[in-house]
């Protein structure tokens, strides 16, 4: 937009794709055609930094791609997909702690379980746990179901 008739010259010649440098020369060494151009490149400035703010052209996904055809800056600005990419990572982290968490707490009881019921048994066999007076029906005093 500021560049001087000089620096659009140098420009043009040093253009290596031949139908780009004939259209370069047709339109912006006609003062009318370069002020069009000129407004059309301040419409697709804006375009491409709108674009930019809300992250649909600077993704790492779009790298290398027809879509990523503007070279302005993100303005520092993390692009959506990054943004919403860190989120789900950070879900599964969350998530797969989580599991871990219940593993571990699940083996944990178990054992706790288990040591209960070995202390009880143990308790019981030698004796530790008081039976007197405590006597297990015989089969005799079960009442008969005719």
């Amino acid at each position: 937009m500021s560049a001087s008739d000089a620096d659009i010259a140098r420009a043009i010649a040093r253009c290596e794709n031949q139908a780009v440098k004939t259209d370069a020369e047709d339109v912006l060494r006609t003062a009318s055609r370069k002020r069009e151009y000129d407004q059309l490149y301040g419409t697709l400035t804006g375009i491409g930094l709108l674009r930019a703010r809300m992250g649909l052209s600077h993704a790492p996904y779009w790298n290398g791609n027809v879509a990523n055809d503007f070279s302005i800056s993100a303005d520092g600005e993390y692009a959506r997909y990054a943004e919403l990419k860190a989120k789900v990572e950070r879900a599964v982290r969350v998530d797969d702690n989580w599991q871990r968490v219940r593993c571990i707490l699940r083996w944990s009881l178990g054992l706790m379980l288990a040591a209960g019921v070995a202390a009880a048994v143990a308790a019981y066999v030698w004796g530790i746990i008081p039976t007197e007076g405590m006597s297990l029906p015989s089969l005799a005093s079960l009442p008969t179901i005719v």
